[in-house]
């Protein structure tokens, strides 16, 4: 007792001067970690509002230059051309004439115009907040849209500069400005040196993410103001000031090993003394051991019985065993303070975390309600892949063949990820029970792109189903299975997720060759349009 009491008070004191020590490092660390973010947050502010201003008082000289209509018709192309010399980030000039009457004789591609109703409507936010109307004294004015994306996913913004003819406000000068471009010339010449993040009501407008620092270890966000609009900016450390951790670890391995000296010396004499009684003791537990060896034994056969019940062990065996190993590799990262492999041994985890949360999801999904809003654009190849991992275990384990089609290049869709894959593990589970008693025990599943939607069918070599039930698949409780085996809901929970997605869900079959489902997904938005422009 005595060799613990001294040992705890040896080890509280030397842990309360490394807090101490720590502390203060810490302090001093957090300090210049601040100053050094506020200063490089000042240069980029610095940066960005010059930047602009300048071009922006370029593009006021060369409208209040033009004083008639016929000025503008003589001068537009030198002119147009002379400010793309002199600025390399404008993507294009054009004239918005907000009244349509189109006065000028330049070409008509030099007019801001639309091919239908859909694209004024969608380009509407980036020019509805232009006046048609403004007095001579407002002639320096400026006006910027909200930042949108290209089509080489670089951002852009519009500048608008009004143009007066006979003091009144004839038509609008609008320049497509290259914002990415911009900032990564100002990152490769060393401009800029720190990773930031640029933004406005939530839009990623540019971004370069750390790589030493972690992504969440952002101390404040700074605003920039540009022309009545607001920027958001984020800008990370490029250094992981951890000198106080270190002095922590340091600290808390010399007070264990000081308490832990205090309580070897102690324990030594009292070790010694009760050596003898020991001995004797380890005698009567060597009869206890042998009279008892044949109980273990039979322990362990009822243990092991006892892993036939956990079904669903067998599914999230893999992920466990993953999740063992990076600890592992944690536990030896940080004894070597290998901080990036600890930091991707995490990820791992966390991904291997999810898998089984989706397993686990997916037994009690009949008995909750999802996540109903969760869209986004998603790959389908990333889904695909996610599915099979799931449920090829279990065609391994029966014996079924499960034959793909599915390409990696197939658009993207617009669809919340996770019930999509449970619709398609259900068609797989459903399809692999179909072969059960087939002699080909073959399920396929392919994908492709028609028209503007992505086509999914899963077909199986089983029995096939009688045309008159066909029309009762997806009614809730319904299943042609044997009883105990199925419960009638996933169909009818499949059909409805793919309902809620503005997709289709249908079914052929053919007695004695098998069945088809085929699920059909709207693409989303951006690859509706791009598919719809190709030739043919």
């Amino acid at each position: 007792m005595k060799s613990n009491l001294y040992s705890i008070f040896v080890f509280l004191i030397c842990l309360f001067f490394t807090y101490l020590v720590s502390l203060h490092y810490q302090e001093k660390e957090l300090d210049a970690l601040h100053q050094d973010v506020n200063a490089e947050s000042q240069t980029i502010s610095h940066n960005i509002q010059q930047q602009l201003t300048s071009y922006a008082e370029q593009l006021h000289i060369t409208a209040q230059g033009w004083h008639s209509i016929a000025e503008i018709n003589n001068r537009w192309i030198a002119d147009i051309n002379n400010i793309k010399r002199l600025n390399p980030y404008i993507n294009e000039i054009k004239i918005y004439d907000f009244t349509e009457q189109k006065r000028l004789t330049i070409a008509e591609q030099n007019y801001v115009s639309f091919e239908n109703k859909i694209e004024t409507t969608q380009q509407a936010k980036y020019r509805s907040y232009l006046p048609t109307s403004l007095s001579r004294l407002e002639i320096n004015r400026l006006f910027m849209s909200p930042p949108f994306a290209l089509k080489n996913n670089e951002t852009a913004v519009y500048l608008h500069i009004p143009i007066f003819i006979k003091q009144g406000l004839f038509a609008y000068l609008e320049v497509s400005f290259n914002l990415s471009k911009l900032l990564t010339h100002q990152v490769r010449t060393f401009q800029l040196d720190h990773p930031f993040s640029l933004s406005e009501n939530g839009i990623t407008i540019f971004s370069i993410l750390p790589k030493i620092v972690p992504i969440n270890q952002v101390n404040e966000q700074f605003s920039i103001p540009i022309f009545a609009h607001n920027w958001k900016l984020m800008v990370w450390s490029n250094h992981q000031h951890k000198l106080y951790q270190y002095i922590a670890y340091t600290g808390l391995s010399a007070s264990i090993l000081l308490a832990l000296l205090a309580y070897l010396l102690l324990r030594n004499k009292q070790l010694k003394q009760q050596i003898t009684r020991q001995q004797k003791q380890l005698q009567r537990v060597n009869k206890d051991v042998k009279a008892n060896k044949s109980k273990l034994i039979q322990s362990n056969k009822l243990s092991s019985l006892g892993e036939i019940a956990t079904g669903i062990a067998h599914e999230i065996n893999q992920p466990l065993q993953v999740i063992c190993i990076h600890a592992d590799l944690c536990n030896d990262n940080l004894i070597k303070e290998n901080y990036q492999l600890v930091e991707k041994s995490f990820h791992a985890i966390l991904s291997q975390v999810d898998r089984i949360e989706k397993i686990v999801k997916q037994v009690g999904s009949f008995g909750r309600d999802s996540e109903l809003n969760n869209y986004s654009n998603e790959q389908p190849a990333d889904i695909f892949d996610s599915v099979i991992n799931i449920i090829i275990n279990q065609y391994k384990q029966e014996n079924i063949e499960l034959r793909q089609v599915l390409p990696s290049s197939l658009p993207a869709i617009f669809c919340n990820k996770i019930q999509i894959e449970q619709v398609l593990v259900n068609l797989l589970i459903n399809a692999k029970d179909a072969v059960e008693h087939s002699e080909a025990k073959v399920v396929f599943i392919k994908a492709h792109d028609k028209q503007g939607k992505l086509y999914i069918e899963v077909s199986d070599t089983g029995s096939g189903i009688e045309e008159d039930k066909l029309d009762d698949i997806f009614t809730p409780f319904y299943t042609t299975k044997a009883l105990g085996k199925g419960t009638g809901l996933g169909l009818s929970i499949s059909y409805s997720i793919i309902h809620q997605h503005n997709g289709e869900l249908k079914v052929s079959s053919e007695i004695g060759k098998g069945s088809t489902f085929t699920v059909v997904l709207p693409l989303s938005q951006r690859n509706r349009e791009v598919w719809i422009s190709q030739p043919g």
